[in-house]
């Protein structure tokens, strides 16, 4: 039994990376990569004196970000949202007001200085530092026959049985996906009462079929520490 142990732990280290899937959990202010980005043009712009446009772009980009984190655009409310849209600008040109409502817009010019920008970049920058390093210290390791959650500064872990595994893809906002291919995964098994659901995971088309790919194969150890690959299914739903 002892050999078994140390065989199956040995193999754990030697298995190849592409036997492993690493899912990382983010939170939403990663969207704000938008106003991050657009605090950093405009500093340098503001620095060159190109201040016409500056504040007027770094306030599109701040209400777009804020769009994105307070609903969910779903395929339904994309389109109500899409359709009230062409409503009120067909309304407003058979109104005449159209132009109206321009002129107004182009008289708001937002202005805020340099420092203004280099701060808010600042601040967005130390965040993301804290939040890339919290994805490294809590994420999900699916494996062939377990999966693995790792969280905490002194790294603990949970382990559940791929046997019966059900995940889920889901894309509950189209704006997430379009800013940075995210999505959700959502876990279910029987070793656990409740869904495990893993939010805003980047790129989750091709995590998705990295993890098809892994739970594809079961491996099999023996008592000498090789590794027997299986084929096996698992339930699986895809949106």
């Amino acid at each position: 039994m002892a050999r078994e142990a140390r065989g199956q732990a040995s193999s754990s280290r030697e298995r190849p990376a592409h036997l492993r899937v690493v899912v990382r959990p983010l939170p939403k202010v990663v969207f704000f990569y938008l106003t991050w980005l657009a605090s950093l043009v405009c500093a340098i712009a503001t620095e060159a004196d190109a201040v016409p446009w500056a504040g007027a772009v770094w306030m599109s980009a701040f209400l777009f970000n804020l769009l994105v984190i307070s609903f969910d655009f779903n395929e339904e409310r994309s389109l109500i949202v899409v359709l009230l849209i062409v409503v009120a600008f067909l309304a407003l040109l058979y109104a005449g007001a159209l132009a109206d409502v321009g002129s107004f817009v182009e008289k708001l010019k937002p202005v805020m200085n340099a420092t203004f920008y280099w701060m808010v970049f600042g601040a967005f920058s130390v965040i993301f530092l804290f939040v890339w390093l919290q994805s490294r210290i809590n994420y999900w390791i699916i494996e062939p026959n377990e999966v693995v959650h790792r969280y905490g500064l002194f790294p603990k872990m949970k382990r559940f049985p791929t046997e019966s595994l059900r995940w889920d893809k889901s894309v509950p906002d189209l704006l997430e996906r379009l800013l940075l291919g995210s999505g959700t995964i959502v876990l279910t098994t029987p070793s656990e009462k409740f869904p495990i659901v893993i939010d805003h995971v980047l790129r989750i088309d091709t995590v998705d079929d990295r993890i098809a790919a892994v739970l594809g194969v079961k491996q099999v150890v023996s008592t000498d520490g090789s590794v027997e690959s299986r084929k096996k299914y698992n339930d699986r739903e895809d949106d």
